[in-house]
């Protein structure tokens, strides 16, 4: 006798379903998976630049702490894969981290010949405080989308919330009407676990729980019925699971969830899930999510993403700020509407060496206007000593 009626029911057979076209519960969602990974050093400045250049509505971070309780976005729990060091990633500070090359192996995947730059060698690691200030400083109608890799005994979810209420960024949205789209940050695990610390510790960052396939009983039924725990706001099934089971997103929509999922490179795919209905889709081919939402004219409008047509690459100024989980950074406040806007800035620093582009040193929390100084003294100087 079988003791899981609810996990047979979902066993797919060879061949999905016809897609059925069914309304999304808002404008549909292009997310770049660890930025745009398919071009670019994942988790690196130079992927989630290009993937804001490519329009995206939001960007991703599977966030881990270091040793010394950084929240850093990189996605395996150990730095082997993605670096030319070993260990695992809560086995180094933030100092340890950013010397290791998070680039070069980019450069080594035959696979990615027609995308290898030499400038990806020396890519820095990313703290999570500097993605949200780099890129809310380029668009402040930027959103997020935060993976809890390891929640370290519960530190990651508690260090996530410290650095939010810290950075104003804690309540940007209007979940108590349901609307997870209007939060700059959503938090999203496989664990429910986090998403029900996360929720115990606020209420106003929207949850997502991300699931390949039900792991027990009690996640079988809640994707047979559409619904599950208060905790989790929106649910994000892997896309076979969905193309599998097309009916799942108006289950999930008719309880209120938003539906998003991961990870589609394939336009076929990714247009059989927009007529499903999902509310958004992490893609490694930002431009390909972008193309394909904007054709079937149901996403957001440009205005509305707001992101810009040129900025300055590698986040000069903010890439090498961050020294601890208190910072240095920005502060930020809700607008009202969607979107935050600058409350009180903190200083820059000079550019360092390979967070994106330029080269130099990070010398300390060093403001502009005084490093500008400096360098008008110093060309005024040259200048009087070649009038002699």
């Amino acid at each position: 006798m079988n003791k899981h009626p609810a996990l047979v029911a979902l066993v797919i057979l060879s061949a999905p379903a016809a897609a059925q076209v069914a309304p999304a519960n808002g404008p549909q969602l292009a997310i770049a998976h660890r930025g745009a990974s398919y071009y670019a050093p994942e988790h690196t400045f130079f992927a989630y630049d290009l993937a804001m250049a490519m329009d995206v509505d939001m960007l991703e971070c599977d966030l881990i702490l270091s040793k010394d309780e950084v929240p850093v976005c990189i996605h395996d729990t150990t730095v082997d894969r993605t670096s030319e060091s070993s260990g695992a990633v809560d086995s180094f500070t933030l100092a340890e981290l950013r010397q290791m090359d998070f680039g070069s192996w980019f450069n080594a995947d035959a696979a990615k010949a027609d995308y290898h730059d030499p400038a990806y060698a020396g890519a820095k690691i990313v703290p999570f405080e500097e993605q949200l200030d780099c890129y809310l400083r380029h668009n402040p109608r930027m959103r997020f989308h935060v993976e809890t890799k390891d929640s370290a005994g519960g530190r990651a979810e508690q260090v996530m919330v410290d650095i939010l209420t810290r950075k104003g960024l804690l309540a940007t949205g209007d979940l108590d009407n349901g609307n997870v789209q209007s939060s700059t940050v959503m938090l999203q695990s496989f664990d429910p676990g986090s998403l029900e610390r996360m929720r115990q510790l606020t209420p106003t960052i929207p949850t997502a729980f991300l699931t390949s396939a039900p792991t027990n009983e009690e996640q079988a039924q809640w994707q047979a019925n559409g619904d599950g725990p208060d905790y989790i706001d929106a649910f994000a099934p892997n896309s076979a699971a969905l193309l599998a089971d097309p009916t799942a997103v108006q289950r999930f929509h008719a309880n209120g969830h938003d539906v998003h999922t991961w990870t589609v490179d394939d336009p076929n795919q990714i247009d059989l899930l927009l007529d499903m209905g999902v509310d958004g889709i992490f893609s490694n081919q930002a431009d390909v999510i972008r193309a394909r939402v904007d054709a079937h004219g149901t996403g957001t409008t440009k205005e509305d993403r707001g992101n810009p047509t040129d900025f300055a690459r590698g986040c000069p100024g903010v890439a090498g700020r961050v020294t601890s989980n208190q910072g240095p950074g920005d502060v930020w406040e809700p607008t009202g509407t969607r979107g935050v806007k600058l409350k009180k800035a903190a200083a820059l620093v000079a550019p360092a060496q390979n967070y994106a582009s330029g080269s130099g040193v990070v010398m300390g929390a060093l403001d502009w206007g005084v490093l500008a100084g400096l360098l008008c003294a110093a060309l005024f100087g040259a200048m009087n000593r070649r009038g002699h």
